[in-house]
Protein backbone atom coordinates (compact mmCIF):
# COMPACT_ATOMS: atom_id res chain seq x y z
CA UNK A 1 0.00 0.00 0.00
CA UNK A 2 1.35 3.40 -0.89
CA UNK A 3 0.46 6.44 1.08
CA UNK A 4 0.91 9.66 -1.19
CA UNK A 5 1.38 12.85 1.36
CA UNK A 6 -1.36 15.87 0.76
CA UNK A 7 0.23 19.51 0.53
CA UNK A 8 -0.58 20.25 3.82
CA UNK A 9 1.22 17.24 5.05
CA UNK A 10 4.33 18.28 3.55
CA UNK A 11 3.96 21.69 4.55
CA UNK A 12 3.83 20.19 8.18
CA UNK A 13 6.41 18.32 8.02
CA UNK A 14 8.71 21.08 6.33
CA UNK A 15 7.89 23.51 9.46
CA UNK A 16 9.01 20.92 11.91
CA UNK A 17 12.25 20.60 10.54
CA UNK A 18 12.62 24.39 10.44
CA UNK A 19 11.62 24.59 13.67
CA UNK A 20 13.28 21.52 15.18
CA UNK A 21 16.32 21.12 12.98
CA UNK A 22 16.60 24.88 11.63
CA UNK A 23 16.66 23.32 7.99
CA UNK A 24 14.44 24.01 5.22
CA UNK A 25 14.16 21.07 2.50
CA UNK A 26 12.87 22.94 0.07
CA UNK A 27 14.90 26.19 0.12
CA UNK A 28 18.38 23.67 0.80
CA UNK A 29 17.49 20.91 -1.57
CA UNK A 30 21.15 20.28 -2.00
CA UNK A 31 23.19 20.63 1.22
CA UNK A 32 26.48 22.06 0.72
CA UNK A 33 29.36 22.07 3.13
CA UNK A 34 31.18 19.97 5.41
CA UNK A 35 29.14 18.61 8.71
CA UNK A 36 31.56 21.48 10.45
CA UNK A 37 30.17 24.00 8.60
CA UNK A 38 26.72 22.49 8.32
CA UNK A 39 26.74 22.34 12.45
CA UNK A 40 27.13 25.89 13.10
CA UNK A 41 24.11 26.58 11.89
CA UNK A 42 21.73 23.44 11.73
CA UNK A 43 21.23 20.03 13.55
CA UNK A 44 21.42 18.01 10.36
CA UNK A 45 25.06 18.08 10.12
CA UNK A 46 25.04 14.29 8.96
CA UNK A 47 22.44 16.35 6.11
CA UNK A 48 26.39 17.43 4.18
CA UNK A 49 26.51 15.88 0.71
CA UNK A 50 30.48 16.37 0.89
CA UNK A 51 32.21 13.08 1.75
CA UNK A 52 34.35 13.11 4.93
CA UNK A 53 37.96 13.01 3.71
CA UNK A 54 37.08 13.70 0.16
CA UNK A 55 40.01 16.08 -0.03
CA UNK A 56 42.78 13.85 1.81
CA UNK A 57 45.29 12.26 0.90
CA UNK A 58 47.30 9.03 2.37
CA UNK A 59 51.44 10.47 2.47
CA UNK A 60 54.13 7.90 3.44
CA UNK A 61 58.21 7.88 2.69
CA UNK A 62 60.98 5.56 3.10
CA UNK A 63 62.59 8.26 5.13
CA UNK A 64 60.20 8.29 7.49
CA UNK A 65 59.75 12.32 6.55
CA UNK A 66 58.36 14.53 4.22
CA UNK A 67 58.86 18.18 3.71
CA UNK A 68 55.77 20.10 2.35
CA UNK A 69 54.77 23.83 2.57
CA UNK A 70 58.25 24.98 4.69
CA UNK A 71 57.49 22.04 7.28
CA UNK A 72 58.70 18.89 8.32
CA UNK A 73 56.10 15.77 8.83
CA UNK A 74 57.60 12.81 10.50
CA UNK A 75 56.31 9.34 9.70
CA UNK A 76 56.40 6.38 12.25
CA UNK A 77 57.27 3.05 10.46
CA UNK A 78 53.93 1.13 9.47
CA UNK A 79 51.98 4.77 9.64
CA UNK A 80 50.68 7.26 7.36
CA UNK A 81 49.82 10.70 7.54
CA UNK A 82 46.04 12.26 5.98
CA UNK A 83 46.85 15.15 4.75
CA UNK A 84 44.78 17.64 2.95
CA UNK A 85 45.68 17.37 -0.74
CA UNK A 86 46.03 21.71 -0.41
CA UNK A 87 49.60 20.35 1.48
CA UNK A 88 50.91 19.41 -1.52
CA UNK A 89 50.27 21.95 -3.85
CA UNK A 90 53.36 22.76 -5.94
CA UNK A 91 55.46 19.82 -5.55
CA UNK A 92 57.47 18.70 -8.27
CA UNK A 93 57.37 15.22 -7.88
CA UNK A 94 55.82 12.18 -5.94
CA UNK A 95 55.66 8.86 -6.05
CA UNK A 96 52.67 7.05 -6.88
CA UNK A 97 51.62 4.16 -4.93
CA UNK A 98 49.08 1.45 -6.06
CA UNK A 99 48.51 -0.31 -2.76
CA UNK A 100 48.00 0.58 0.59
CA UNK A 101 50.02 -2.31 2.24
CA UNK A 102 53.26 -0.68 0.32
CA UNK A 103 52.61 2.63 1.51
CA UNK A 104 52.08 1.56 4.86
CA UNK A 105 55.72 -0.48 4.32
CA UNK A 106 57.20 2.59 2.50
CA UNK A 107 60.23 1.89 5.41
CA UNK A 108 60.96 -1.70 4.05
CA UNK A 109 61.86 -0.01 0.43
CA UNK A 110 65.34 1.04 -0.91
CA UNK A 111 64.21 3.92 -3.08
CA UNK A 112 67.12 5.18 -5.95
CA UNK A 113 68.73 8.40 -4.85
CA UNK A 114 66.69 10.48 -7.36
CA UNK A 115 63.89 10.24 -5.34
CA UNK A 116 65.20 10.14 -1.89
CA UNK A 117 62.99 12.69 -0.11
CA UNK A 118 59.86 12.65 -2.19
CA UNK A 119 56.49 11.71 -0.90
CA UNK A 120 54.75 8.31 -1.63
CA UNK A 121 50.99 8.90 -2.35
CA UNK A 122 48.28 6.51 -2.00
CA UNK A 123 46.53 6.18 -5.24
CA UNK A 124 42.84 5.97 -3.72
CA UNK A 125 40.33 3.62 -1.96
CA UNK A 126 36.82 3.63 -1.04
CA UNK A 127 37.51 5.66 2.16
CA UNK A 128 40.33 8.03 0.40
CA UNK A 129 39.30 9.35 -2.82
CA UNK A 130 41.18 8.37 -5.64
CA UNK A 131 39.91 11.29 -7.40
CA UNK A 132 41.79 13.43 -4.87
CA UNK A 133 45.16 11.46 -6.13
CA UNK A 134 44.61 11.72 -9.79
CA UNK A 135 43.63 15.42 -9.24
CA UNK A 136 46.87 15.85 -7.59
CA UNK A 137 48.57 14.11 -10.16
CA UNK A 138 47.49 15.87 -13.04
CA UNK A 139 48.32 19.29 -10.91
CA UNK A 140 52.18 17.91 -10.45
CA UNK A 141 54.97 17.86 -13.28
CA UNK A 142 56.72 14.16 -12.47
CA UNK A 143 54.59 11.95 -11.18
CA UNK A 144 56.87 8.35 -10.73
CA UNK A 145 53.69 5.17 -10.68
CA UNK A 146 54.52 2.53 -8.52
CA UNK A 147 52.26 -0.42 -9.54
CA UNK A 148 52.55 -3.98 -9.72
CA UNK A 149 54.86 -4.88 -12.76
CA UNK A 150 52.42 -7.04 -14.79
CA UNK A 151 51.45 -5.58 -18.13
CA UNK A 152 48.01 -4.05 -16.31
CA UNK A 153 50.18 -2.24 -14.16
CA UNK A 154 52.50 -0.91 -16.03
CA UNK A 155 49.62 0.08 -19.24
CA UNK A 156 47.99 1.70 -15.96
CA UNK A 157 51.23 4.07 -15.31
CA UNK A 158 52.48 4.51 -18.61
CA UNK A 159 48.63 5.83 -19.24
CA UNK A 160 48.29 7.86 -16.08
CA UNK A 161 48.63 11.55 -15.99
CA UNK A 162 52.56 13.29 -16.20
CA UNK A 163 54.18 10.37 -15.50
CA UNK A 164 57.98 10.60 -15.55
CA UNK A 165 58.88 6.81 -15.09
CA UNK A 166 57.15 3.50 -13.30
CA UNK A 167 59.29 2.06 -10.17
CA UNK A 168 59.92 -1.51 -10.24
CA UNK A 169 63.25 -3.60 -9.00
CA UNK A 170 66.28 -3.27 -10.79
CA UNK A 171 66.66 -6.50 -13.51
CA UNK A 172 69.25 -8.21 -11.27
CA UNK A 173 66.15 -8.10 -7.98
CA UNK A 174 63.09 -9.59 -10.85
CA UNK A 175 65.70 -12.00 -12.18
CA UNK A 176 65.85 -13.06 -8.62
CA UNK A 177 62.15 -13.17 -7.17
CA UNK A 178 61.50 -15.10 -10.37
CA UNK A 179 64.04 -17.78 -9.59
CA UNK A 180 63.03 -17.61 -5.61
CA UNK A 181 59.41 -18.18 -6.93
CA UNK A 182 57.75 -15.48 -5.87
CA UNK A 183 56.96 -13.47 -9.20
CA UNK A 184 53.27 -13.51 -10.72
CA UNK A 185 53.21 -16.22 -14.10
CA UNK A 186 49.43 -16.49 -13.53
CA UNK A 187 48.83 -12.68 -13.81
CA UNK A 188 51.46 -12.02 -16.94
CA UNK A 189 49.57 -14.66 -18.60
CA UNK A 190 45.45 -13.52 -17.52
CA UNK A 191 47.04 -9.79 -19.02
CA UNK A 192 48.96 -11.24 -22.17
CA UNK A 193 46.47 -9.82 -24.76
CA UNK A 194 48.14 -6.01 -23.21
CA UNK A 195 51.56 -7.20 -24.43
CA UNK A 196 51.86 -6.54 -28.47
CA UNK A 197 50.54 -2.65 -27.54
CA UNK A 198 53.42 -2.45 -24.75
CA UNK A 199 56.08 -4.17 -26.83
CA UNK A 200 55.36 -1.86 -29.58
CA UNK A 201 56.03 0.76 -26.93
CA UNK A 202 59.61 0.09 -26.73
CA UNK A 203 59.16 1.30 -22.89
CA UNK A 204 62.47 -1.27 -21.64
CA UNK A 205 60.00 -2.17 -18.60
CA UNK A 206 57.70 -3.83 -21.09
CA UNK A 207 60.45 -5.32 -22.73
CA UNK A 208 61.70 -7.02 -19.60
CA UNK A 209 58.66 -8.71 -18.87
CA UNK A 210 57.99 -9.96 -22.38
CA UNK A 211 61.37 -12.05 -21.94
CA UNK A 212 60.31 -12.65 -18.43
CA UNK A 213 56.91 -13.90 -19.22
CA UNK A 214 55.95 -13.49 -15.49
CA UNK A 215 54.80 -10.77 -13.52
CA UNK A 216 55.75 -9.27 -10.06
CA UNK A 217 53.98 -7.69 -6.87
CA UNK A 218 54.80 -4.46 -5.29
CA UNK A 219 54.77 -6.50 -2.18
CA UNK A 220 57.56 -8.66 -3.11
CA UNK A 221 59.90 -5.93 -3.72
CA UNK A 222 60.27 -4.88 -0.52
CA UNK A 223 64.02 -4.92 0.75
CA UNK A 224 64.79 -5.11 -2.62
CA UNK A 225 66.45 -2.24 -4.71
CA UNK A 226 64.47 -0.29 -6.45
CA UNK A 227 64.93 1.91 -9.68
CA UNK A 228 62.61 3.75 -12.22
CA UNK A 229 61.90 2.71 -15.37
CA UNK A 230 61.50 5.23 -18.39
CA UNK A 231 61.69 5.84 -21.83
CA UNK A 232 65.29 7.19 -21.85
CA UNK A 233 66.53 4.73 -18.72
CA UNK A 234 67.50 0.81 -19.59
CA UNK A 235 69.20 -1.34 -17.54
Amino acid sequence: MTTTLSPADRQALRSLLIDKANWDPVESRKVEGSRLALASHTRVEKASNEAVGRLLVLVSSPQGRVDLGGSRFMIPPGGSLALPVEVLAGIDRFVMVENLAVLLGAHLYQMPEELAGVPWVFRGSPQFSPATAAMLAEETPNVFYFPDTDPQGLANSLNAANCSGVISCNLDGLRELKADGLDKPHDYMNQLQMMDGLTRSGHPLALVLGDLRTGFSQESMARRQLKIWCNVTAD
